[in-house]
Order: structure tokens, then C-alpha cells, then sequence
């Protein structure tokens, strides 16, 4: 039996902040808990809480993939940057999607695009993961659903997770995305009949989709990461630094 931790961290107006530790492998071995974590954006985030979490999770790096208009928000990066911590930028997506989509009424999440779009990118986040200094680390986007949530299922499916505990972690983000619309309902925000806007859903089978167009068209995560310069020894070094021993 694994060690067993909270998975989910509430802060007044951070959502889906979470552990990514605790998932089984294939070959018998689990993710290490409290070395890597998932977020919707943290610049909403009050300094005790930041503190709070400082205690618990002693971060050193936050990687960042908001598009640069997202990231330019006036209040800075967020309260979990700070002297100590390196913040990795990978800027993508369009800062006006969420909006166009309250507009339009539907949204379309383009998980399989983004992907292959972003290849670059993942790769170089993946490589990142391969160094002891980057841990305990927390990568996001605004929601920490669509952007997080492909990179979470390219490392977890690369790690030898399965399909559908790969597809449960990403559906973990409805909860939060509840919880963002009853927070905003009661802060007068939305109206209490007001509809939510379609982006904050969390479609399982879009995630779905781009899982087998990981598998199908680019033979898996980890071919996939190949092909973008990734090599056998990052693949190593990711191991040892997320996955342990089951007991």
C-alpha cells in the first residue's frame, strides 16, 4: 500500500491545485507524492495561503503556459513565484478562447491540435522534469484543465499510467470547476440562474480523443516525445525523480 496524501489544495480563489502523486504504473511502480502538481493560475492567490503552502510544499519551480496576454496581468506571476523559485514560460493558446465561447455558447477544446501544435513545448517541459532541481514543481494554465491537462496526460500515459486513470485525473477538474462557479455565484460575480460559460467544462471525450490520436498517429507518448528530441536518458531521469516503488 502507498503512502496516501490530500490530493486537492483549497485556496479562496485558486482552483484545481492538486497533487499528481499516488498513480499507479504498469510495471508495478506509483508517482511520488508531493513532487508534482497541477493548477489552474495562482495570481489570485492570498500571501498567508501562499505561506501556508510554502510549509507544506517547498516549491522551486512553476511552469507557466499561459499565453503571453494571459500572463500579463498586472498583478505579476503569482504569489508562489518568489526569489527562490524559477518560473519556465512556455506561452500558447489564445487569451480570448474562454471569452468567445460565452459568446458563441459552445467551445471546442482542440485537445488533439493543441498537442501537436505545442509539441515543442511539451518536450521541453518533459525535459525539465528530468532535473532534481526543478522539484517540488507546479505546471498550470488558467484553469489548469486544457493546457495542464494535455501535458498531464502526455507525462502520466509516458510513465505507463493507464487510459482510464489518466482520463479520471483530467475529469478531476469539473470538481474545481464547480466549486469556481458556486464561489462566483456567491461573490455576485454570476447570477445565481446564470449559465456557466461552456469553456469551463472538462469533456472527457476530447481528452479521449487526443489520447488516441497520441496513440494512433504518433505511436504514444513516448515516440511522440522522440520525435522532439527527447532521449532515453530523460526518459531515465523522469522515472527517477516521479516514480517509486510500490509498498
Amino acid at each position: 500500500m502507498s503512502e496516501q496524501y490530500d490530493r486537492h489544495f483549497d485556496f479562496e480563489q485558486v482552483f484545481n491545485f492538486r497533487d499528481l502523486g499516488g498513480y499507479d504504473t504498469a510495471d508495478g511502480r506509483t508517482l511520488r507524492w508531493r513532487r508534482l502538481f497541477r493548477s489552474g493560475e495562482h495570481q489570485r492567490m492570498q500571501p498567508y495561503e501562499a505561506e501556508r503552502l510554502r510549509a507544506a510544499v517547498p516549491l522551486r519551480t512553476v511552469i507557466d503556459f499561459r499565453s503571453e496576454a494571459e500572463a500579463g496581468d498586472p498583478r505579476g506571476p503569482g504569489a508562489l513565484v518568489a526569489a527562490d523559485v524559477i518560473r519556465h514560460h512556455f506561452p500558447m493558446g489564445n487569451a480570448d478562447a474562454k471569452f468567445a465561447a460565452r459568446t458563441e455558447g459552445a467551445w471546442d477544446p482542440a485537445y488533439a491540435e493543441m498537442l501537436e501544435r505545442q509539441a515543442t513545448a511539451w518536450a521541453s517541459t518533459y525535459s525539465l522534469l528530468a532535473r532534481d532541481e526543478t522539484y517540488p514543481a507546479v505546471f498550470h494554465c488558467v484553469t489548469g484543465k486544457d493546457r495542464t491537462g494535455v501535458f498531464a496526460a502526455l507525462l502520466l500515459e509516458s510513465l505507463g499510467v493507464d487510459e482510464a486513470t489518466i482520463l479520471d485525473d483530467f475529469a478531476l477538474s469539473q470538481q474545481a470547476m464547480d466549486t469556481l462557479v458556486e464561489r462566483l455565484r456567491a461573490r455576485g460575480v454570476m447570477k445565481p440562474d446564470e449559465t456557466p460559460n461552456p469553456a469551463l467544462g472538462v469533456p472527457r471525450h476530447s481528452m479521449a480523443e487526443m489520447l488516441a490520436v497520441l496513440r494512433e498517429r504518433h505511436g504514444g507518448a513516448r515516440a511522440f516525445l522522440r520525435a522532439q528530441g527527447v532521449t532515453p536518458e530523460t526518459f531515465d531521469a523522469v522515472e527517477g525523480r516521479l516514480l517509486a516503488e510500490r509498498r
